[in-house]
């Protein structure tokens, strides 16, 4: 039970009904033991709709920020934010925030930030400066990144590394069989455009097909379904690829519960949800070293990383899988060793109430500057 006088922290960012990972972590926070420790107030900032619509639901988001934080106060702000439109818009929340008298934790969820950096014009590279070194604390999801965007910080002590919470009593190991003569599943999960790989998956199946090597492919997602469609009727592999389009979450656990691997072989990424939630359902994964995806998996431990666009790399891997069961067995269970320690909702609900705690008491929080390690428990 919360008590009564337990401190406000405003949670600034996406509906929890948007798809994308920020509606998601802002989800499970609230969902959280955090809401037994703190009043936690969510300001919706985005939603999906119109242009017109969320201009309207920015607007509203700005105003309701003010007028709780006069009517009931409250110190803390957490923001979480992306590249792009999504960091404009919250750098505005960051400015209302300190115009307002209260401390800021400034989330960032893109993998691509520190390239929108760089292809910001000198004004806006000056304000994402502003906004890393004068944000009480700055948290980003992996390792990689805070080496980063240290570069950008006057004082990389200020940076924690949190990971994305995953629920395990929703994600968890199940035994798969597969029936005789059934082919090997992959599974993908995302958007499907060139970004994400999905086109370079048509083509390496392609290629397994001509070696005599058939697999059978489920790309769930939306966005490019007929382009997709249409590549892999060019191909001859449209027999082989299922194309859902985007899944419900029942049909998703269903999926990774009938699945062999998952494969992500992306050339932009963060720290996909998709993977870690595959991690948690005992499936080893093969995905491209992009963003934050070096942090997750290692290679040939728990995965096999490749570069993005290295067809080669991805057959290869794909055939060792599918060719080795007990490979994918011994893999799928040090990931979910890895989720369980690092990834569940309780250990990160811990770790964010630390820095909540930490920021609210004024500390230089360098004792949380590693809570979120990626890699402070090693793979046996």
């Amino acid at each position: 039970m919360r008590s009564d006088n337990a401190q406000i922290v405003y949670l600034v960012g996406t509906s929890t009904g948007t798809r994308g990972g920020i509606g998601y972590v802002i989800g499970a926070s609230l969902a959280s033991e955090l809401k037994h420790q703190f009043r936690l107030v969510h300001i919706v900032t985005h939603r999906d709709g119109t242009a017109l619509q969320k201009v309207w639901v920015y607007a509203k988001s700005v105003v309701q920020f003010v007028f709780f934080k006069m009517l009931h106060g409250g110190k803390l702000v957490h923001i979480h934010s992306s590249s792009g439109p999504s960091f404009l818009r919250k750098a505005l929340f960051f400015l209302l925030s300190k115009a307002l008298g209260c401390r800021v934790i400034f989330q960032i969820h893109s993998g691509g930030f520190i390239e929108y950096y760089e292809g910001c014009g000198k004004a806006l590279r000056g304000l994402i400066r502003y906004v890393l070194n004068t944000s009480e604390h700055v948290v980003v999801l992996t390792d990689s990144w805070k080496h980063a965007l240290a570069q950008l910080s006057r004082n990389d002590s200020n940076i924690s590394v949190i990971g994305n919470p995953i629920d395990t009593s929703k994600y968890y190991p199940v035994c798969r069989k597969r029936e005789p003569g059934q082919p090997p599943r992959l599974l993908f999960l995302g958007a499907l455009i060139r970004n994400e790989g999905v086109y370079d998956i048509l083509d390496c199946v392609r290629r397994l097909k001509e070696k005599g090597l058939e697999v059978s492919v489920t790309l769930a997602g939306d966005r490019e379904l007929e382009q997709v469609r249409l590549h892999s009727q060019g191909a001859g592999i449209e027999e082989l690829i299922d194309l859902p389009g985007w899944v419900s979450e029942a049909t998703k656990l269903h999926l990774l519960r009938s699945s062999d691997l998952l494969l992500l072989p992306s050339y932009k990424e963060g720290l996909p949800l998709c993977v870690l939630e595959a991690m948690a359902s005992g499936l080893p994964v093969i995905c491209s070293s992009a963003g934050g995806l070096s942090d997750l998996i290692r290679d040939g431990e728990n995965g096999f990383l490749m570069a993005p666009g290295d067809l080669d790399t991805m057959a290869r891997h794909i055939s060792a899988l599918i060719r080795n069961a007990s490979l994918r067995e011994e893999m799928g269970r040090r990931n979910v060793r890895k989720v369980n320690e690092l990834f569940t909702l309780p250990v990160i609900a811990n770790k964010v109430s630390e820095l909540y705690r930490n920021v609210l008491a004024g500390a230089g929080c360098h004792s949380v500057a590693r809570t979120g390690s990626l890699s402070e428990s090693a793979l046996p």
